[in-house]
């Protein structure tokens, strides 16, 4: 109910401001200046009354996730005092304490936390809403929206950033080697002078070391190229919905306070996108904490 309730800002925000500057530029089209004071009056009250619901909301909801929490908490460690000696003894002490701090943390952060469940209902709402009032608006400019969204996400996502996962732990590797090389230069120094193995170890940290080295290229270059796409796409499916928007005014269709009111949608629409992403990520990543709190309740 609480997420339900929360999930209306962003699109209500989004449409706000897109009405708003399309009465600004209607007011100035059609000369009529002296309504602007009351117009932007107007909007403004609205603003502030939209905030003080968000606001209210988000307490609430923030009220809930503590209790949730420090509940988690009490569960997790009446279950721990009740399990038998032998085997609370058998595990190391820091892993009980991640079970009962860290887990539940990162299991009450896709509740609460930056970009998780939250934002990830919200980015669905607003992107859904946000496409209905641009294709209320002008289905072409939101065919063109869309047309460049789709192939950024594809190109993105699917093609340049999903080697990057084992890129990386190609590179944890890597410095692990680099470690396990190192540590008999000082650990058994002696030995090594005796035998004059020095050279050979340092030629075997040399190769590890360029390993990283290369490895940590790609990974560099993945980042550079899915920068250089976000860019791409993002100036392009911009530059083509001006272009689009231009010649149906010049042709009578639409004005430049409907072009301007589309272009904010679009950003919203681009925005939800690109947040639902980043939380179905930080959920992947999360999902793996409540999977052990469940673990340890269950015990």
């Amino acid at each position: 109910m609480l997420l339900l309730l929360r999930s209306p800002f962003d699109v209500i925000r989004a449409w706000m401001q897109a009405a708003l500057i399309r009465s600004v530029f209607s007011c100035l089209e059609t000369e009529s200046a002296d309504r602007l004071p009351a117009v932007c009056t107007g909007w403004g009250l609205l603003c502030a009354l939209l905030f003080l619901y968000n606001g209210t909301v988000w307490s609430v909801y923030a009220a809930f996730a503590a209790e949730t929490e420090a509940r988690l908490q009490k569960d997790v460690t009446d279950k721990t005092l009740s399990l038998p000696y032998r085997l609370v003894q058998g595990r190391l002490g820091g892993e009980w304490f991640t079970r009962r701090n860290g887990d539940i943390q990162a299991a009450i952060a896709m509740m609460n936390g930056p970009l998780n469940i939250p934002h990830l209902v919200t980015a669905c709402f607003n992107m859904i809403l946000s496409s209905f009032l641009m294709l209320r608006a002008s289905p072409a400019l939101l065919a063109v929206t869309w047309a460049f969204i789709l192939p950024y996400l594809l190109v993105n996502y699917r093609i340049v950033l999903k080697p990057l996962n084992g890129l990386k732990e190609r590179s944890r590797s890597a410095m692990a080697d680099i470690s396990s090389s190192i540590k008999p230069l000082i650990a058994d120094a002696e030995a090594i002078l005796l035998y004059d193995a020095g050279s050979l170890l340092l030629e075997k940290c040399e190769q590890e070391s360029r390993r990283l080295m290369r490895t940590n290229l790609q990974i560099q270059t993945h980042r550079g190229l899915s920068d250089m796409t976000s860019r791409l796409f993002g100036i392009g499916g911009y530059l083509a919905l001006l272009l689009t928007g231009f010649s149906m005014i010049a042709g009578g269709k639409m004005a430049l306070s409907g072009l301007l009111y589309c272009s904010q949608l679009r950003g919203s629409i681009l925005a939800s996108v690109l947040m639902l992403v980043t939380c179905r990520s930080n959920i992947k990543a999360n999902a793996v904490c409540v999977k052990k709190v469940n673990e340890a309740l269950e015990e």
